[in-house]
């Protein structure tokens, strides 16, 4: 029985922070999105530059954890345990998260800024047409997809969910794939998209386009990551030399770019999808090799976050906007609200996964 890679739990739960951190961090940004829930008017360009870089590699990180466990999982239940465990896991949180809470939260855009309309009329008219979004709830849907397709190839093709390790296996091949399919994808769309666009597919599916292939690339990266062997006992990993400082040389120029130069024409979109993708694979390889190096321990602190990851992904937007609704009236620095608000979210949402998903009979089996 091979020993649990505890630095993967522990990545996927600083990426849950780092969640938290962006869209603490977007309340309190310069020129934030129109459409955002909650917008402070003590803005500061550190917000703006936190956004920049922290939205770039969280979820695609998210996504290659993902598909690093799924493999493992199906062995573990079979193809229907497989399809079950996702179900009941992703696909009934995804549903009430998108029906009842995404709402809830897309209402406090309208409270914010004293547009006059009650909730139920919200819900049944505006929420449905031009304000429709699933939230954070995005991610379970997409991530539900992906496991669905991979129980379908695996039925189809058994050998594709067993280990196969390759010896001499070059590594670098399939990240220049995650690579170029990432950006291909963007570049192509960018007459019609830009990095953070979003968009719904057909109501069922909200997705950034521009970054829609990236997060399945990711995904099937850590799917092959596993099945190679790499990351575990003597396999490959990422070395901190050479992917730490090419994460920071690639979300320099990226940085660069967002700040002064990118725009709505084609040329500049196609060469910010290029460097968007590379800061994205190298930001991510950099926290594996970081935390495969110096994070992977087992500490209380470490389990409590990492078993936790999930529900306060899953119910931080409760905290986090109606918090900073709060503080918008409240006369001190905005940097001090968004210290203050972060680290009250990270808290009151650990203490509601902690004290009611984890343990209530049947949330527990989601969470």
């Amino acid at each position: 029985m091979r020993r649990r890679l505890y630095f993967l739990d522990n990545l996927r739960a600083v990426a849950v922070l780092a969640v938290l951190l962006l869209h603490t961090s977007i309340c309190y940004m310069v020129a934030a999105p129109p459409w955002w829930y909650v917008v402070d008017t003590d803005v500061s360009v550190v917000f703006t530059v936190i956004v920049l870089v922290v939205d770039v590699p969280v979820m695609s990180a998210m996504f290659l954890v993902a598909g690093y466990f799924a493999a493992p999982s199906w062995r573990r239940r079979g193809t229907a345990g497989f399809v079950k465990e996702k179900l009941i896991r992703l696909g009934a949180p995804w549903v009430f998260g998108v029906l009842v809470l995404a709402p809830a939260v897309t209402y406090l855009s309208y409270v914010s800024r004293g547009i006059p309309m009650p909730y139920l009329q919200f819900w049944a008219t505006d929420f449905w047409g031009p304000r429709y979004q699933q939230s954070v709830y995005w991610f379970l849907g997409v991530l539900l997809a992906l496991f669905l397709l991979l129980a379908v190839a695996i039925r189809v093709q058994p050998a594709l969910g067993e280990r196969h390790p390759a010896p001499g296996a070059a590594p670098w091949r399939a990240v220049l794939a995650v690579f170029a399919v990432g950006t291909v994808a963007a570049a192509a769309l960018s007459p019609f998209f830009g990095l953070d666009d979003w968009t719904s597919v057909g109501w069922l599916f909200l997705v950034q386009p521009a970054r829609v292939a990236l997060y399945p690339a990711f995904f099937v990266l850590g799917i092959h990551a596993e099945r190679q062997g790499w990351l575990a006992g003597d396999g490959w990993r990422p070395s901190t030399r050479f992917w730490i400082p090419a994460a920071a040389v690639t979300g320099i120029a990226y940085l660069a770019l967002r700040v002064s130069a990118y725009s709505t024409a084609v040329p500049v979109r196609i060469l910010g999808a290029v460097l968007f993708t590379a800061f994205c694979v190298a930001g991510v390889l950099a926290a594996v090799a970081g935390f495969s190096r110096w994070g992977d321990r087992s500490t209380r602190t470490w389990r409590t976050l990492a078993d936790n990851a999930f529900g306060i992904y899953y119910v931080h937007p409760l905290v986090v906007y109606p918090g900073a609704l709060l503080l918008v009236g409240l006369a001190i620095p905005g940097p001090l609200k968004a210290v203050l608000l972060l680290a009250a979210t990270i808290v009151v949402s650990l203490a509601i996964s902690a004290g009611i998903l984890r343990r209530a009979p049947i949330l527990r089996r989601m969470f």
